[in-house]
């Protein structure tokens, strides 16, 4: 892969932009032609009429009548649905005509505790306000590290901070109620995500579903876990080929599954800014394009499978952060990879506001700063978006919580006069053109960094995008501290204030985590003990031949445990180690 061309053909789409700009001014047919296709776009825009009768149009676009800002307009920016996608890549996200969304509403709000009935139970509760069901899954710690509930080592952390899932049965139980394929359902797992994937499609397919209709997404992103997060359970380069033995596999047989999700979410975690963020994910994006470009898949098959994650924070950037990242992958895509299909250049992106600007003091000031996330990551028009509850700093989320931070968005997106009536209202305001540009110069900037280091993998093994996050993150935590970093009631108009408000925390009890390992002994205890060891003799064997692990993981993931399948491709490609 060419990070230097990645980095070329942003900046000659800048050159040309600036070219079409002097053209509009000079050239007479130019002009015309721009004109003709600006009168074109204007032409099709319809309007509604308000509940306080005012009638508006249905898409906001600036008051300009030279050719030049027309040719700035469109190459910076763009339609809603347009090249290179700067406002939305569809026509329609979150308006509501007539009473109606073209589009699910993008509201997916992240749930996981206890046991797999526990939060099924929180699945039906948050889905009740919902007009689409779109579930996300919180997994805890034991099973991202695809060890087993009967695992005497983890008793205490059973279902602590996510749901324990050890068995095919245990994610029957989890989703039972919404494997109909009008359900989409989201798995924040990496490590053990074939394991996880294959038992929801085979889920699916014993509920009678037919898995070509099957809709979701996987995480399944061990570049960020390099980065960021350190749950990987294999070393680097065999984690991207099982996460590749997926993706590929998907694509003939689960279409409308994302088996793998490029995650930023984590990185800016860890303490990364929102351009790193966005450089690092992006770059993350390119290195699954390039391993699928080598199975012999197509670019335009590769684009529409690869989604993204990524946070919307407090800070400036991210007004106009995903805006810039679509642009950035756009044109790399379109021009570098040769993308010609526009659904293939057009980056779906899930968004998440961020759990790191929540604060235990005065607890309940995290619904306001969600709010306000909130809308700075409506205002990018992402085609997923979860909100975070005010009591995440502490304990697992409550249900009183958890409806508050839905709500948000259901009041955003369904009261608020804006989103429903009108595409882009804020869209090429000046100061989001100015965070707009800012971002893609950082983000190249970065890119071109990475090319001097000798591409991206390279740029990780030196330790690059770790130790970039690490200043970042220290950087936050001495503005924090001094107060250069403002947050109030924590280290601003701090004064006079009593004793922390008592939150209600989610408990798990030790009975409820005995039950848990009951659970999975019982279900070990009437298995075929021979079939399951050839079972995983199977699978090792395929593993270590190079063939597709995630075909034989659906063939035996009804009988081989989660932890039973981590213990048996660990033994073939060894332990990740992380870099110090």
């Amino acid at each position: 892969m060419s990070i230097l061309a990645i980095v070329q053909a942003n900046e000659q789409y800048n050159k040309s932009i600036e070219l079409s700009v002097q053209r509009a001014k000079t050239e007479k047919k130019y002009q015309e032609q721009l004109q003709k296709q600006w009168d074109r776009n204007l032409k099709n825009i319809k309007s509604h009429q308000l509940p306080t009768g005012l009638e508006i149009p249905l898409i906001a676009v600036p008051q300009i009548d030279h050719p030049a800002q027309i040719a700035r307009y469109q190459g910076e920016w763009g339609f809603p649905g347009q090249f290179p996608y700067g406002l939305s890549i569809y026509e329609k996200s979150f308006l509501i005509t007539d009473g109606e969304r073209d589009h699910e509403e993008p509201t997916r709000i992240f749930a996981g505790l206890g046991t797999p009935e526990l939060t099924n139970e929180r699945f039906h509760y948050i889905t009740q306000c919902q007009q689409s069901k779109r579930l996300s899954t919180a997994f805890d710690t034991i099973t991202l590290l695809g060890r087993g509930a009967d695992n005497p080592d983890y008793f205490f952390d059973i279902g602590e901070g996510g749901v324990s899932i050890t068995t095919y049965q245990d994610v029957q139980k989890l989703y039972e109620g919404f494997l109909d394929t009008n359900v989409s359902i989201s798995m924040t797992i990496n490590g053990p995500s074939l394991w996880m994937t294959a038992a929801r499609l085979q889920a699916a397919r014993e509920a009678g579903q037919n898995i070509l209709k099957v809709r979701g997404t996987s995480q399944t992103d061990p570049c960020k876990e390099d980065d960021a997060q350190n749950e990987l359970l294999f070393p680097l380069d065999k984690s991207i080929r099982l996460a590749m033995d997926m993706f590929e596999w998907c694509a003939r047989n689960a279409p409308l599954y994302y088996p793998i999700n490029v995650s930023g979410y984590h990185i800016e975690q860890k303490g990364a800014t929102p351009i790193q963020q966005a450089a690092f994910t992006l770059a993350n994006g390119f290195v699954y394009v390039e391993e699928a470009l080598q199975r012999g898949m197509s670019i335009d098959s590769i684009g529409k499978r690869l989604p993204f994650f990524f946070t919307s924070g407090m800070d400036f950037e991210y007004i106009s952060l995903l805006s810039a990242v679509r642009r950035f992958w756009a044109v790399a895509i379109r021009d570098v990879f040769g993308a010609v299909d526009p659904s293939t250049q057009k980056l779906k992106a899930h968004v998440q506001t961020s759990g790191r600007s929540l604060f235990e003091r005065e607890i309940l000031n995290n619904i306001t700063r969600t709010a306000l996330e909130l809308f700075y990551a409506l205002l990018n028009y992402p085609q997923a978006l979860h909100s975070n509850s005010y009591d995440e700093p502490i304990t697992t989320p409550t249900e009183g919580a958890v409806r508050i931070a839905t709500d948000a968005q259901a009041i955003l997106l369904e009261e608020l006069g804006g989103f429903k009536d009108m595409m882009g209202f804020l869209s090429d305001s000046s100061g989001r053109m100015k965070a707009y540009h800012l971002v893609l110069e950082g983000i190249l900037d970065y890119f071109r960094q990475i090319n001097e280091m000798g591409g991206i993998l390279q740029a990780k093994a030196e330790g690059f995008f770790r130790d970039e996050i690490a200043r970042s993150s220290a950087l936050y935590d001495h503005q924090v501290q001094t107060g250069q970093r403002r947050i109030i009631a924590v280290n601003h108009y701090n004064e006079g204030r009593g004793s922390p408000r008592e939150v209600t925390r989610v408990e798990i009890s030790t009975e409820m985590k005995q039950k848990r390992v009951d659970d999975v002994k019982r279900f070990k205890s009437k298995r075929d003990l021979q079939k399951v060891k050839g079972n995983i003799l199977k699978l090792q064997e395929i593993a270590g031949n190079g063939g597709n692990v995630f075909e034989i993981t659906m063939q035996i993931v009804k009988d081989v445990t989660l932890d039973e399948w981590t213990n048996a491709l660990q033994q073939v490609f060894g332990l990740y180690r992380r870099k110090i």
